[in-house]
């Protein structure tokens, strides 16, 4: 497929099929071939072992559900390791995008509850108590001596 569109987060990556099926949106994409330095010792290699196709859940696209078929690159060093290609879409072990997880952790912070929220990204809502947790570890802070007042209750304090 030969497209001059510029898709917004797909900057550098090849979109190779897009289909649509029930509704939802398949985005076929791979990132273009280049040389890749070897995580273990640091040579330079362009020699691909294999592929493999990951699917992953991407952002809701002109109101359909997206998810996209990245075909992956592996690449094989002199040295004997397989390492998998850098790419900008999607982190190790992951199944949802980068961009997925940004959108997903700013709605969890300014959404109205959990259940609502991974609704809204078709997740369930154990998965956004759980990213919200790892937000928000980052802006917790530890208290080492508790204030001597904690609350007060005005519903009850203003009563005889």
């Amino acid at each position: 497929m030969h497209s001059t569109m510029v898709i917004p987060g797909f900057e550098g990556v090849e979109v190779r099929k897009t289909e649509e099926r029930d509704g939802c949106l398949y985005l076929h994409v791979q990132m273009p071939k280049k040389t890749h330095t070897c995580p273990s010792c640091q040579a330079r290699t362009r020699r691909v072992h294999d592929y493999r196709v990951q699917k992953v859940q991407h952002l809701k696209w002109f109101e359909r559900l997206t998810h996209l078929f990245y075909r992956k690159r592996r690449y094989a060093c002199a040295c004997g390791k397989k390492f998998a290609e850098q790419n900008s879409l999607v982190e190790r072990y992951q199944r949802h995008s980068k961009e997925w997880n940004q959108a997903f952790g700013f709605r969890l912070i300014h959404g109205k509850n959990f259940k609502d929220t991974a609704r809204q990204f078709y997740t369930s809502p154990t998965t956004a108590v759980r990213r919200f947790d790892r937000v928000s570890a980052s802006h917790l802070k530890e208290v080492k001596e508790l204030p001597r007042v904690i609350a007060i209750d005005e519903y009850k304090g203003d009563t005889d």
